[in-house]
């Protein structure tokens, strides 16, 4: 098959897929009753009167004549064949959503940040990986962040693992993340698993910074927002939602990390 061929054919057989007409010119490529040289009448026959069909018909014969020794069945199975193979890479491709907290704003349509966290952590049915700088739950009023934890104690108290990796930092108050999530956790539901990226003493500058969630390995959300009432409803923040190989992506890199040892527990004297 010379070299340009499998695209142009590919093109014609997504075409074709896409009219519905692609099995019947398989099928007529098959039985012989569309070949190398059939002529307008019969191309009309096979297109069922669809001049566009027509037209695609054509091309495919154009282009089988630049390989004439192709049989008319083993064309047949190179267009199927295309099809099934764009299909199958369709298949594979992510699907993505932009994720949005801030100010609405007319002809938007972008879906809200706490939104997304809720689908997410109620859909989960196996793990859930929650990755953050920073928690604010109980000396905010408004209860957002409260509820998102409370929803992942829902999640495991379901028999989701649950495995929570935060910035290690203390606050003004003595407090760390760890410490602001056990203090919201909901009563009676086991701690989920909580690590930290140990950082060296001789870096103040040094974080980890990234916020992501991830739910059963195949939906993730990556984004700017930390898990506070600010960033859930009330600054400009942005990510992406992404559904399928990046999310696995997501949690095997994070799992590398753990099992080399780079992220580990964060108990330590004082956290309870």
């Amino acid at each position: 098959m010379g070299q340009g061929m499998p695209a142009r054919l590919a093109q014609i057989a997504l075409h074709l897929a896409d009219s519905g007409d692609l099995e019947d010119v398989c099928a007529a490529l098959e039985s012989g009753r569309l070949g190398l040289q059939s002529t307008g009448p019969t191309r009309a026959a096979v297109a069922g009167g669809n001049p566009t069909v027509e037209i695609r018909i054509c091309a495919l014969q154009n282009l089988w004549r630049t390989e004439p020794g192709i049989a008319g069945a083993a064309l047949a199975l190179a267009l199927r064949s295309s099809v099934a193979t764009a299909v199958e890479r369709r298949s594979q491709l992510p699907a993505t959503q932009v994720v949005w907290t801030g100010p609405k704003v007319e002809g938007s349509y972008l879906r809200s940040t706490r939104e997304v966290v809720r689908e997410l952590l109620r859909a989960a049915r196996q793990e859930i990986l929650v990755i953050g700088y920073w928690i604010a739950a109980r000396d905010e009023g408004e209860g957002i962040i409260e509820e998102v934890i409370n929803m992942l104690g829902v999640a495991a108290h379901r028999g989701v693992r649950v495995t929570v990796i935060v910035d290690e930092r203390q606050r003004a108050d003595g407090r760390d993340n760890r410490r602001a999530l056990v203090d919201a956790w909901p009563s009676g539901v086991a701690l989920p698993r909580i690590l930290t990226w140990r950082l060296p003493p001789d870096d103040r500058h040094l974080k980890l910074h990234a916020k992501v969630l991830v739910a059963d390995r195949e939906d993730a959300l990556v984004t700017s927002a930390n898990l506070t009432f600010y960033a859930m409803d009330r600054n400009m923040e942005m990510g992406v939602r992404v559904i399928g190989a990046p999310a696995k992506s997501i949690s095997e890199h994070f799992q590398r990390l753990i099992d080399s040892g780079v992220i580990e527990d964060f108990a330590r004297e004082g956290s309870q």
